[in-house]
């Protein structure tokens, strides 16, 4: 890359060694992480979120709280006291399907990260639930078609959202690698359909959705990161300029669209 800009990688999961993995991600490139809520003990009051920033880190790391207690989508968890340490609320590995428990978290004007499973029907949903209630909401590792028509869609039609996906997702087809990653790999036709999502806007961010073992998938990491996203502007996809936006500049102003400043 011929310009120098901090990376962000808005989808980590860093369980329970901060230091470790944010040595890999500084190893990498990466400048920024932002890690999810599904750790042991589970993030989800504040006690626990600020035991966090007790823990060395290598690179700026970001915590996210649960929206639900213990991640069991039945309980929301303190979000007032909570929000003004943490980049946004997600129960990612888990879907929220309780939409009156969205509706409510979403009303308190916090950046709410959402994982989509099934991935299109959950999509749709979410995005109803956006448009009769305003909110901060950010769906996560896009992978399919049908996911990109139904964002593109709702943003032409005024609703405010943002939504990411991951290296893997424009890269490899299921007949490429045969891997376990959540959500899975899917068809050639998908794969055009996010690079289409990323050239036109409607998909803002690139995350790795990093996570160490048990999941051992090669590809859904700090190493392939910044070498997939780059092949980007190899095939003449994106821009450097228009990486740098899912990189850095979009994830920066979603990040702080909440109570969270980078600095």
């Amino acid at each position: 890359m011929t310009e120098q800009y901090k990376v962000i990688d808005m989808h980590t999961h860093l369980r329970n060694a901060i230091p470790l993995h944010t040595i890999i991600a500084k190893e990498n490139g990466i400048d920024i992480v932002v890690f999810m809520a599904n750790t042991n003990p589970v993030l989800d009051n504040l006690d626990k979120i600020l035991e966090t920033y007790k823990m060395k880190r290598y690179c700026h790391a970001a915590p996210v709280s649960a929206i639900t207690k213990n991640l069991d989508g039945k309980e929301l968890v303190d979000v007032d006291r909570i929000k003004y340490h943490v980049v946004g609320f997600s129960d990612d590995g888990k879907c929220l399907s309780d939409l009156s428990l969205l509706k409510e978290v979403l009303k308190k004007e916090v950046l709410i990260l959402l994982h989509c499973e099934p991935e299109a029907e959950m999509v749709k949903r979410y995005l109803d639930v956006l448009a009769d209630v305003n909110g901060k909401m950010h769906l996560q590792h896009i992978s399919l078609r049908k996911s990109v028509e139904l964002i593109r869609y709702a943003k032409k039609s005024g609703i405010k959202v943002t939504c990411e996906t991951c290296p893997h997702y424009f890269s490899y087809t299921k007949y490429d690698l045969e891997t376990k990653v959540n959500p899975p790999l899917a068809i050639e036709d998908d794969i055009f359909a996010i690079r289409e999502g990323l050239v036109d806007k409607t998909i803002d961010v690139i995350a790795s959705d990093y996570a160490p073992l048990p999941r051992v998938t090669g590809i859904a990491g700090f190493r392939s990161f910044l070498p997939l996203s780059y092949g980007l502007v190899m095939r003449g996809i994106l821009t450097e300029d228009e990486l740098k936006e899912k990189l850095h500049n979009n994830p920066k102003k979603i990040i702080e669209s909440g109570y969270y400043k980078l600095g």
